[in-house]
């Protein structure tokens, strides 16, 4: 199954250029009518053939988490990186996960038809993201314990962020942010809501 969040690195630019072409057809689609367009309309709406479309994703459902995959990368590249250690992973968690329930509010319709999506280690939606963005998060963490990582914990917290924001973006917690919050801050792993280790006075 092609992954809905390949890295682009080495890539011909016609198939760079192509999968861009269907990934924003889907997002004006689902703007315009709502969930579900068929992968006929995508593709001509993007401007290539069926196969093409086929050529990069298996079904309308996985081409809409590679649309939110590559939201998620924009967000990112505004976050710290391994070469920024965070100070305090929850905050740094949190804030991150408040840009992505404004990003997938802001894509409704196409979360609403990624989340039909099984990736190929089995998990629904866009877990397979958080769990990704869970274990970026650990990497640049600073401390032994948060980088050492623990994949039962990181696809735990990864499926209960997704189902949060499921429930966020369905209108079903409201729009309270502090209680979406507390629900988010509630799921992630405790390294993230352990506070810093205090530094020596220097």
């Amino acid at each position: 199954m092609a992954s809905a969040h390949p890295s682009t690195a080495g890539e011909d630019p016609r198939f760079t250029r192509s999968r861009q072409a269907i990934t924003e057809a889907l997002g004006r689609l689902l703007q315009q009518m709502g969930p579900y367009p068929s992968v006929a309309a995508v593709a001509s709406a993007a401007g290539v053939h069926r196969a093409t479309f086929y050529n990069h994703f298996q079904s309308v459902e996985e081409a809409a988490v590679s649309l939110i995959a590559e939201d998620f990368r924009a967000l990112r590249t505004a976050g710290p990186t391994d070469a920024q250690p965070v100070a305090d992973p929850a905050a740094a968690a949190l804030t991150t996960l408040e840009a992505m329930l404004e990003t997938l509010r802001q894509r409704r319709n196409v979360f609403l038809v990624a989340s039909a999506w099984r990736s190929p280690s089995g998990l629904m939606g866009i877990s397979a993201l958080l769990v990704e963005q869970v274990r970026d998060l650990r990497r640049a963490s600073s401390g032994a314990t948060a980088g050492a990582g623990d994949d039962v914990e990181d696809v735990y917290a990864a499926c209960g962020i997704n189902g949060v924001l499921s429930a966020a973006v369905g209108g079903s917690l409201g729009d309270r942010p502090e209680e979406i919050a507390a629900r988010l801050y509630a799921v992630l792993p405790a390294w993230m809501r352990r506070p810093p280790a205090p530094t020596a006075a220097g």
